[in-house]
């Protein structure tokens, strides 16, 4: 009974120190972006910075710099939630969260890894197309490459883009005015709408328009094989079936020929072949 008194004052106390690690520092948050990290400028985005630990206060940094700080709801959770509306090329850069305990020992935790934000609309838009057909089976090998315009000039950064994601898909240095992106052992997850963008890679982090969407679907290559399988199968049975049709109809004719005692013509069996199959 003693120990395990003990053993439960030991887990709240650890609980309420914040999961600390054993060199004393809190575990980091993780910090994302909704809708996604990358928006059009007079948009609005939510920076989400998450961690195990509760009862916490957070900071928001952009390039080091406290912007903003929020206090977690009593939850099993700790979360903080900073909304940045009307977006401006201003908003563009890095940004990083941490928590610390709101008692003593005011310890910190480490900042979560680093979130570029990027605003859309500032640069002309690139092209995106695909060295392969757009309709492709699952595991195989898709590469779409993002082409600057010809008027642009300066160094930059590429990042495809997927429709419903929150981040970029990969992101990319050029190859002199163009980058390329292979999706390898492609599945029907990666279907979808696809666009790129690029963007400078220092303060203010100037993006372009997205490029105009480029659709990728991918077909289960399983399920087609079912699909031919199934049709060889029907085409097959067809066959079975018509070849019985014939038997059943001669010996149709052969009870009747017996029954009768007369035998029809070829020409009338053929006609009356010709009714049943119709029939």
């Amino acid at each position: 009974m003693i120990l395990e008194l003990l053993s439960f004052i030991c887990f709240g106390l650890c609980v309420g120190q914040g999961y600390r690690r054993r060199d004393g520092s809190l575990p980091k948050p993780s910090l994302s972006a909704w809708p996604s990290s990358v928006v059009p400028a007079k948009s609005n985005v939510m920076l989400r910075c998450r961690t195990p630990t509760k009862d916490v206060n957070f900071d928001l940094r952009k390039g080091g710099h406290i912007i903003e700080s929020s206090q977690s709801p009593d939850s099993a959770e700790g979360l903080a939630e900073f909304h940045l509306t009307d977006l401006k090329i201003s908003h563009a850069g890095e940004y990083t969260c941490e928590y610390y305990r709101r008692w003593r020992p005011y310890i910190s935790s480490q900042p979560s890894d680093v979130l570029l934000l990027l605003v859309t609309g500032g640069l002309p838009k690139p092209s995106l197309q695909t060295h392969q057909r757009s309709n492709v089976t699952t595991g195989e090998k898709v590469t779409l490459q993002c082409r600057l315009p010809d008027i642009f000039q300066g160094s930059v950064k590429f990042a495809l883009l997927k429709a419903g994601t929150s981040m970029p898909v990969q992101t990319r240095g050029p190859k002199w005015k163009e980058t390329d992106f292979s999706l390898q052992n492609v599945t029907v997850n990666d279907t979808g709408n696809y666009s790129c963008v690029y963007y400078r890679t220092e303060d203010p982090f100037q993006a372009s328009d997205p490029s105009d969407h480029l659709v990728i679907w991918v077909t289960d290559a399983t399920s087609r094989d079912y699909t031919t399988g199934n049709l060889i199968r029907l085409g097959l049975g067809a066959i079975i079936m018509a070849i019985m049709g014939v038997f059943l109809v001669e010996a149709w004719y052969s009870q009747k020929e017996s029954q009768s005692g007369s035998r029809p013509t070829a020409a009338q069996r053929n006609e009356s072949l010709i009714e049943l199959t119709v029939c």
